[in-house]
């Protein structure tokens, strides 16, 4: 047994260095006086938990070094951190959403990837072992500026029980299009009285930024977009997007009652894992909290629902660590450090927390062969594109957020609101 342990510890060991960003590091850009770092990033619960193990990890191997975490909701973390940023304060290691990198740079407030700590030569070699566009949100001028811990699909869980229930096979009956979503809300969809205790389907309306998650991809579907590639043009009430308000307003009726949600930023799928909604789009980072539910493993996940299969249009999100350059050089080496060390283990990160690495390899490794659904999550990868960018990401969020709920809520015409969400947009963008 033990020379079992030693073979799979040097498998696994050799693993980190096939995936790692940096393969070996240069012990000596690493300081070795005391160093007090801190590190912010966004409540979920499985990440949590496996960045809480990998700090005291990291001390342990560095007594010099004390990490100082601050978890904060997804909600407000890009708020918390910009003010902290602007005052020439903050984390030494940020976690964001990457979209909003674009802006970190353009406010000049991030420290480029320190090639010395991740024993590479050029920012090109840690490009290379990075999927096509793994690093193109945080890559300026030619530098890597950022490195993300996820890059995720938004796929279609489904409630086997709750299908079963409804006299529904969940992979013969699961639905293709926006169309076939409406027509299961009838016979998924629960009332009791005049409460839905039960819902067919739900977008997600606890966070304005998830909302734009599900919003951007139906609008390709349509065939538009809501920003130019260059981020400084919107288009959000373009024909295309006023299609898909539309859509979303009758999908969410047939659906059911939107303002049951116990859905949180904090815990995004509570709706799902506590059997309230049968259908749900979230990413494969869920699919652990899933599996320690009452859901189990009695569940299937499907591609994202299209208005045309034979032309998907997906969406790709992601997180990333990035370092403030206002620090000292030893923090800003030993934040580095911290990172190539939390990123070493792909693997770890699919099987403890269901995120995705975007790094050649990843998907070859064992737990990436055993995870469920692998294939459809990137199925859905490979046709999506990545969530609006911009420097003024969360202000445009919002106005489509607030758009979004004026019909949802209000019941305000589709066209009229995404009109003033784009005047609402303009107004940014020329600042």
């Amino acid at each position: 047994m033990a020379l079992f342990q030693r073979i799979a510890a040097s498998l696994l060991a050799i693993l980190a260095m096939l995936y790692s960003p940096g393969a070996v590091a240069d012990t000596s850009a690493v300081p070795t006086e005391k160093t007090t770092i801190e590190i912010w990033w966004h409540e979920y619960g499985p990440f949590t938990a496996y960045v809480k193990e990998l700090i005291p990890a990291y001390e342990k191997l560095h007594p010099n070094v004390t990490i100082n975490p601050t978890i904060l909701s997804s909600a407000d973390i890009n708020q918390k951190i910009s003010v902290a940023l602007a005052t020439g304060t903050g984390p030494d290691i940020m976690d964001n959403d990457a979209s909003f990198y674009l802006l970190y740079y353009t406010k000049g407030v991030l420290e480029p990837l320190n090639l010395d700590v991740f024993g590479a030569k050029s920012y090109s070699d840690i490009i290379a072992k990075y999927t096509t566009g793994g690093l193109a949100a945080a890559t300026f001028a030619g530098k890597v500026y950022a490195l993300p811990y996820q890059g995720n699909s938004m796929s279609l869980f489904i409630n086997n029980k709750e299908f079963a229930a409804a006299g529904l096979d969940p992979k013969k009956d699961a639905p293709k299009t926006w169309n076939d979503v409406i027509a299961l809300g009838p016979k998924l969809k629960i009332v009791q009285g005049t409460r839905t205790v039960q819902k067919a389907f739900d977008f997600p309306y606890h966070s304005q930024r998830w909302e734009v998650q599900d919003f951007q991809p139906l609008t390709e579907q349509f065939g538009g977009k809501l920003l130019s590639d260059d981020g400084k043009t919107a288009y959000l009430n373009s024909p295309e997007a006023v299609k898909a308000l539309t859509l979303w307003r009758e999908v969410t009726k047939a659906g059911g009652d939107p303002r049951t949600t116990m859905n949180t930023p904090s815990n995004p799928n509570q709706d799902f894992v506590d059997g309230r909604v049968a259908m749900w789009i979230t990413g494969p980072w869920a699919t652990p909290q899933v599996q320690q539910s009452p859901v189990g493993n009695d569940f299937t996940v499907v591609s994202l629902p299209q208005v045309d299969p034979a032309k998907p249009h997906t969406l790709v999100y992601g997180w990333m660590w990035g370092v403030n350059n206002a620090k000292p050089a030893a923090e800003k080496a030993a934040a580095w450090d911290f990172v190539r060390f939390m990123l070493a283990k792909p693997d770890v990160w699919l099987g403890k927390v269901g995120f995705v690495q975007p790094v050649v390899g990843v998907d070859q490794s064992d737990v990436a062969k055993k995870f469920p659904y692998f294939d459809v999550h990137m199925k859905d990868v490979a046709t999506g594109s990545w969530y609006l960018s911009s420097e003024f990401t969360n202000e445009i969020t919002q106005a489509l957020g607030r758009a979004i709920e004026r019909v949802v809520y209000d019941g305000a015409d589709p066209k009229a609101s995404l009109d003033q969400a784009q005047a609402e947009a303009e107004k940014v963008l020329k600042k």
